[in-house]
């Protein structure tokens, strides 16, 4: 598929990967909505299986700049600067540099990296791990780089910055909306780089536009049950999703997801 014709959107609408991969949309829009963070660790591991990850990973950049965005915009008034500025200047210093690694590394080396990363941040979510320690500017700053690293190469940004963050005394509001704002200005960061870089191609754009109205709508749903539904419940539903999209995305079940 090299264009955006009404006709290769039919063709697309008859394959079941393209159903298949709007389904996982929902579910990881319905998990980032709930908890502010978890959209990624199941869309880009599963879609890259599908898809490859230098189509995933972009497409979900792409659709997550017209649907998550809003929210962490809407939490710039609730969030603390003087954490998320440090790490966001991290993030933006790194991500050029992992947005090579996405155009130059073997797919299938990083579809592992992937994996690994879900897998760290599921471990991170199961044990309760954080960084106990006093947070410092150039340690926020450090984290922000690694994170922008990984995160412009493989999406999954999470780990060094849920372990860092939800490890403070700092109420989980207030957490929740930093982490929506960081997500929110990094993810527009990374849309503006992958433009210029040439990484945005029409393939990006046409499944962009087939997922965003999924992605929109799990969010919504997300963002509802936050505060109704039981927050141990949701977010051992959210874990199971995150270890079964980790565990199908390796290459070696690759019959599961691919025809």
């Amino acid at each position: 598929m090299q264009d955006l014709s009404l006709a290769a959107f039919s063709e697309a609408l008859t394959h079941g990967i393209t159903w298949f991969v709007v389904a996982t949309t929902l579910i990881s829009g319905i998990v980032r909505g709930f908890s502010g963070f978890g959209g990624a660790l199941i869309f880009i591991p599963v879609v890259s299986a599908a898809l490859g990850p230098r189509i995933a990973v972009p497409t979900f950049y792409l659709s997550d700049l017209g649907s998550a965005t809003p929210y962490g915009i809407a939490s710039v008034r609730k969030c603390n600067w003087a954490m998320v500025l440090p790490m966001l200047l991290g993030t933006w210093i790194a991500q050029p540099f992992g947005a090579i690694l996405l155009e130059t590394l073997n797919p299938l080396a990083l579809r592992w990296g992937m994996a690994a990363m879900v897998f760290a941040m599921l471990a991170l979510l199961l044990t309760g791990w954080r960084f106990r320690g006093q947070p410092r500017t150039w340690l926020t700053f450090a984290v922000g780089i690694f994170a922008g690293g990984i995160g412009g190469a493989t999406g999954i940004s999470g780990p060094p910055v849920i372990a860092y963050w939800l490890g403070g005394r700092t109420d989980a509001a207030l957490t929740r909306a930093n982490i929506m704002v960081y997500y929110a200005f990094s993810s527009m960061a990374i849309d503006v780089i992958y433009f210029f870089k040439g990484i945005f191609t029409a393939q990006i754009f046409f499944y962009a536009l087939l997922v965003w109205p999924c992605y929109a709508a799990g969010l919504a749903i997300g963002a509802r049950l936050f505060g109704v539904a039981s927050d141990q419940t949701f977010r051992r539903v959210a874990y199971a999703l995150v270890a079964i999209s980790a565990v199908i995305s390796m290459p070696i079940f690759d019959g599961l997801v691919r025809p």
